[in-house]
């Protein structure tokens, strides 16, 4: 019985001391000239691509493809000249000249002219015309159709037609995020472009994401970048709002970017506006830790878009920091919202990380002896 008790208790610490085997801690150990494609033990697929002059060169070209297609179907539609359609509810005004009967006809003397509002069916009533179809139109259509019936009852009548500031009732577009004031605003006969639209809200907080600014229409999704029209002139991205549309400035707090690994502060922070390359993101954590950071590996890991068997991508960006171009493919690595920059730890320190784990386990050994001698009665 104590001989079973003693073979179960070394049974125990062996197990014990054989798990604690591997290396402890994240480490991925990756080498660039062998392992360019892979597949994770999870079933996550990955290209690992080395930073070099060829990958920098790659990735701008991509960013300029990627702002080029952006909003080209919003281009497409903005070709067109702006025109105000007339809707329903809108308050339309007509002025006959030479005969204030027909432009008051309520004999109004208060000076403050009342317009026609655009009834459910489209149309507005006006003196010896009785209906005039206005929906879908423009105030140059309407002042036409007018002028030609009135020609029936009045010789080359001059006629006017134009909505009123406060009229225009029948379309909008709603802002929402980060402004100062959100709701929904008129859609008039000034075209009201992103610009606009943002100073109308009271313009943007402190929060507010630039580069990641949402339009939805139509059942559609567009993604604008403000910083760009802001502080690049960029007058493409400074679309002009139509009826139905949803612009939201969405807030910074999802563009964040995490350092792990062997880096003197393993945090995560919020990206700034603007620019943000690795050698940034590295300083501002005061660098990688020399003391146990092996600067040959350092990795930059970003989610890309699904494979063709609907498995997670990952693009694994390799930048061996030790050498001497390192500084400046660093400097010219953008970096990207949800990017983890990762610092591998040397091997010595796997080692003492290991037998750290393991020593305490051994360091019991004695007394469980002791204790063993003492139930066989030693």
């Amino acid at each position: 019985m104590i001989f079973t008790s003693k073979s179960f208790i070394v049974m125990a610490l062996c197990s014990s001391v054989l798990s604690a085997c591997a290396f402890p801690g994240q480490y991925f150990g990756l080498d660039p000239l062998a392992e360019s494609n892979g597949t994770t033990s999870r079933a996550v697929d990955f290209r690992l691509t080395p930073l070099d002059a060829i990958a920098i060169d790659a990735l701008a070209k991509s960013n300029v493809e990627d702002d080029n297609v952006a909003l080209i179907d919003l281009q497409q539609n903005e070709a067109s000249v702006y025109q105000y359609k007339i809707g329903v509810g809108d308050l339309v005004r007509v002025t006959v000249w030479d005969h204030p009967e027909l432009t008051n006809p309520a004999g109004n003397t208060t000076g403050q002219l009342q317009g026609q509002v655009v009834l459910p069916d489209g149309s507005f009533y006006f003196p010896f015309l009785n209906k005039v179809q206005a929906e879908g139109r423009t105030t140059d259509e309407v002042r036409l159709e007018i002028t030609l019936r009135l020609e029936k009852f009045i010789r080359s009548p001059q006629v006017d037609v134009y909505i009123q500031p406060n009229g225009f009732r029948s379309q909008k577009f709603y802002v929402s995020g980060e402004v100062s004031q959100q709701g929904f605003f008129p859609i008039t006969d000034v075209p009201t472009s992103l610009s606009d639209a943002i100073s109308l809200a009271g313009g943007l907080t402190r929060d507010a994401d630039l580069n990641g600014v949402i339009l939805q229409r139509e059942n559609r999704t567009y993604l604008i970048d403000a910083y760009r029209l802001f502080y690049k002139g960029d007058l493409s991205q400074n679309v002009l709002l139509r009826n139905g549309d949803v612009l939201n400035i969405p807030d910074r707090r999802l563009r964040k970017v995490f350092l792990m690994g062997e880096v003197v502060q393993p945090s995560s922070f919020v990206m700034p506006v603007g620019k943000l390359t690795l050698a940034e993101v590295l300083s501002d954590v005061g660098g990688i830790n020399q003391n146990t950071a092996n600067a040959q590996q350092v990795y930059v890991i970003r989610q890309s878009e699904r494979g063709q068997t609907d498995i997670p991508m990952l693009n694994i960006y390799h930048l061996d920091s030790t050498s001497p171009t390192s500084v400046l493919y660093a400097d010219q690595f953008e970096m990207r919202p949800r990017d983890v920059v990762y610092v591998d730890p040397v091997r010595m320190v796997r080692i003492n990380r290991l037998l750290g784990t393991i020593l305490p386990s051994l360091q019991v050994l004695p007394a469980v002896r002791s204790n063993i001698r003492v139930l066989e009665g030693e």
